[in-house]
């Protein structure tokens, strides 16, 4: 086993924890009593167990069976962070941003730790290389940045539409559209054309029932160019970004 082995072991005892070995349950528990909650410390108390098991046999894989002693500290580190993350998120909303800044902090927690126990500080200070930053700005570009562009490319025939009855999801079509141009993105980099065609026509199907029924050809035009706009530029950044890498 190599030293990245044990950092996955650890990452892997945090998602069997919190996701497979914490009933609904304790979170509510949590939920009510916040740090007061019985339920709370027996989840962290999962935690701790599987922490140490895994840094135990790691360290037995290792080599490392005299440092049992660091084992248990770590283990007890990873506890109390997590007991103090869990505490402040009992506090928020509960919405989508508590659970990826929760997510986040017990990660950043496991990594610091494993950078110190194993002394591998390799990925700070960060470095990105070319092909990481041009595909990380290949989809950024292909997400909000795209949805506005659309917005104002499509905003002189907005008001047509707002004597129209609103009808789906508040912003569903906004996400739905940056889902489908990271998924056209995603396929033009893996050179997967059919799986595009593919998902236009499934997206169609779905789609021609309602636009069918409109009573006004109006939607049906304005979805329709919605969706060619967006295909049309995610394609573009698409071919663009492949061009750069492979050029």
């Amino acid at each position: 086993m190599s030293e990245l082995d044990l950092l996955l072991l650890l990452v892997l005892a945090h998602v069997l924890g919190d996701f497979y070995l914490q009933p609904l349950s304790w979170v509510k528990d949590r939920l009510q009593w916040h740090f007061k909650s019985p339920k709370l410390q027996l989840h962290v108390s999962v935690h701790m167990g599987l922490s140490l098991a895994v840094i135990l046999v790691w360290q037995w894989s290792y080599g490392w069976s005299h440092d049992s002693l660091m084992a248990v500290a770590l283990a007890l580190t990873i506890g109390l962070s997590h007991y103090l993350i869990d505490v402040a998120k009992s506090y928020s909303s509960n919405g989508l941003m508590a659970f990826l800044l929760d997510q986040l902090a017990h990660l950043v927690v496991l990594l610091l730790l494993w950078s110190a126990y194993t002394a591998n500080w390799f990925w700070w200070p960060p470095t990105m290389p070319e092909h990481t930053a041009v595909l990380l700005m290949a989809y950024l570009l292909v997400l909000t940045p795209t949805s506005v562009l659309i917005g104002q490319l499509l905003r002189s025939w907005r008001p047509e539409l707002l004597n129209m009855p609103m009808q789906g999801l508040l912003s569903g079509g906004h996400y739905i559209g940056m889902l489908e141009r990271g998924l056209i993105l995603t396929f033009v980099l893996l050179d997967q054309f059919g799986a595009i065609g593919f998902m236009l026509a499934a997206k169609s199907v779905f789609r021609f029932g309602d636009l069918s029924r409109a009573q006004d050809m109006k939607l049906t035009e304005y979805v329709l160019l919605g969706t060619l706009l967006s295909v049309s530029i995610s394609l573009g950044i698409g071919l663009a970004a492949r061009q750069w890498l492979t050029g």
